[in-house]
């Protein structure tokens, strides 16, 4: 009896890794490094994992996690509640639904789709975010922050690769 819930507990922590993940990039994006202005234009690592798991293992990063990641993210960084959420949930949506046309290709290609959702995700989060405050904001920081977590795609994709590989291989 007990290897049975250890197989069931191990097959609960496989399938809950991708979730896992998510979570930490959440908790490793809001770290405050010594830069001044850096909390403006951080790159928003949850966005990478969101990418990488819709692409290729949909079926373990629900809808329901990813809008409790983008709330909780809103929660931490001070945000207006539901903003990452609402951008989280319209890229997995778009990437899912284009994951045929992503899944198999050079790395390049994938970097490329990347680039085109943290783009769009930036410009989504701006809109709202100007919508929220009935105010046009300054599109730079935003612009920044989505080039920094575009420049980190290559080492996070890389990690969550190695973890798909070594923890849900027999999945």
């Amino acid at each position: 009896m007990t290897d049975l819930v250890w197989q069931k507990l191990e097959q609960f922590l496989r399938h809950a890794a991708p979730s896992l993940a998510t979570l930490f990039l959440v908790f490793l994006s809001i770290t405050p490094l010594p830069i001044p202005g850096y909390g403006t234009v951080a790159p928003v690592l949850p966005l990478i994992a969101v990418f990488y798991w819709a692409v290729h293992r949909p079926d373990l990063l629900p809808f329901l996690v990813v809008f409790l990641v983008g709330a909780l993210f809103d929660i931490l960084t001070g945000g207006p509640l539901g903003l990452h959420s609402f951008v989280f949930l319209i890229i997995q949506f778009l990437v899912s639904s284009q994951r045929h046309f992503l899944v198999g290709q050079p790395f390049l290609f994938l970097w490329s789709g990347f680039v085109i959702a943290a783009l769009l995700a930036a410009i989504l989060e701006w809109l709202a975010f100007s919508i929220y405050v009935t105010d046009m904001q300054s599109l730079g920081p935003v612009i920044i922050s989505a080039l920094m977590t575009i420049a980190l795609f290559p080492l996070f994709a890389w990690l969550l690769l190695q973890m798909q590989r070594g923890l849900l291989r027999r999945m």
